[in-house]
């Protein structure tokens, strides 16, 4: 009996000789991958500079690939402006930023008492923008207030307040003149060197204007409240007409070879000839209800618009009003469509919820989706393409880039 206790002795005692044998890097007789409560406390010591062990570098992100470069506290419905490497664009918390593309660190702030609702303009070193009845002047570089011109008007109420319309009127800049709309609707026209009033136009029939205004060949277009096409001679002053296009327009015209593209919430899309007002055609789309919502752009003579409950960017033969084709976007149109090479780039949001939005570029000879990403974020900001990325922002305050390479 006691030789079979030995002999199991023997055994046992082996066995515990290979559990704390050394590891193979030579350490002492603790187990390898020791669990967390055995792991002994570690001892400070002040590693020499020279071997920190470096930061990883920063991955590349994945083409297509929505990424969060930059967050403030408020929706961002501002456009967004990129310029000289930097991107500009204001919140709905009275504050706006110039973030440097290349290090996304925010280079300035300023910060007002309006919302920021507009397409900011880059002109000469100086960043331009219109709030309320106030237009703003920045230096670019340092965000210093050059100018805050206030013109008088007895208004107040932003577009943004009339249901689905999330954007003021926009800056038009020629000639070191700035130009745009109160909320009484009148015509203002400020010198931006001095930061003085030159001249104002009053509104036929006061009202606040979306539309934007939009120089072409020395003559300033916009939409006003009581729904006319306004030509005003940029030297004489003189309104040169008034088309009526029985429309409220909450989104960006378009101006190419002498026509007038303008569309809204009368569900037509129409060309009007820019030298004498003259409608030369009107078009539906598939859906005869459905809003123009988005903003037109032009790749030769094809007409691209956004729509709202159709969700579809639509294209038009522009001579004709013929319509093309449908593209679409599963989602409301709300935000201006952008030409890339020869495609375009389209964000649409869920306007009741707020909490989703797709991007995509489509082919436009192909008439194909070449990609899609879906993100959980309301997009009413117009997006910009710098470089080989894209750049907007979001209702949750944050600016996205996704890489187009």
């Amino acid at each position: 009996m006691k030789r079979v206790i030995s002999l199991f002795m023997a055994i046992l005692l082996t066995g515990l000789s290979a559990c704390t044998s050394p590891a193979p890097d030579g350490g002492g007789g603790e187990s390898s991958s020791p669990q967390p409560s055995e792991t002994p406390a570690a001892t400070p010591s002040a590693a020499p500079a020279d071997t920190a062990t470096p930061e990883p570098p920063e991955e590349e992100p994945e083409p297509y690939t929505p990424g969060v470069i930059f967050q403030t506290e408020a929706k961002i419905h501002s456009a967004i402006l990129a310029a000289e490497g930097v991107l500009y664009f204001g919140n709905e918390g009275g504050e706006f930023f110039a973030v440097d593309i290349e290090t996304k660190q925010e280079l300035w702030r300023y910060s007002l008492e309006e919302n920021v609702q507009t397409w900011p303009v880059y002109s000469d070193g100086k960043v331009l923008f219109n709030a309320g009845n106030s237009l703003y002047i920045l230096d670019a570089a340092t965000g210093e207030e050059i100018h805050k011109v206030a013109v008088p008007a007895e208004r107040t109420l932003r577009v943004s307040l009339t249901s689905f319309a999330y954007h003021d009127s926009y800056v038009a800049v020629s000639g070191g003149v700035a130009y745009f709309v109160t909320l009484d609707g009148d015509l203002a026209a400020v010198d931006i060197a001095g930061g003085e009033t030159l001249w104002t136009l009053e509104a036929e029939e006061p009202g606040s204007v979306a539309s934007g205004v939009d120089i072409w060949d020395g003559k300033l277009y916009y939409v006003d409240a009581s729904r006319h096409l306004c030509c005003v001679d940029l030297e004489t002053r003189e309104t040169l007409f008034r088309t009526l296009v029985n429309d409220r327009m909450y989104a960006p015209m378009h101006i190419s070879d002498g026509k007038v593209f303008v569309a809204g919430r009368d569900c037509q899309v129409l060309c009007v000839d820019a030298g004498n007002g003259e409608v030369l055609w009107s078009s539906y789309s598939n859906e005869e209800s459905t809003w123009f919502s988005g903003g037109s752009i032009s790749i030769g003579d094809i007409l691209y618009t956004g729509t709202s409950d159709e969700c579809a960017l639509v294209s038009y033969d522009m001579a004709t009003g013929e319509l093309l084709h449908t593209y679409p976007t599963r989602l409301n149109v709300y935000t201006q469509p952008l030409l890339h090479d020869a495609n375009v780039i389209v964000a649409a949001t869920d306007v009741y919820s707020f909490k989703k939005s797709y991007i995509m570029e489509f082919d436009t000879e192909g008439h194909t989706t070449l990609w899609q990403v879906a993100i959980e974020d309301g997009v009413l900001s117009s997006p910009a393409i710098y470089g080989d990325a894209l750049y907007f922002g979001s209702d949750s305050g944050a600016v996205y880039r996704i890489d187009l390479s």
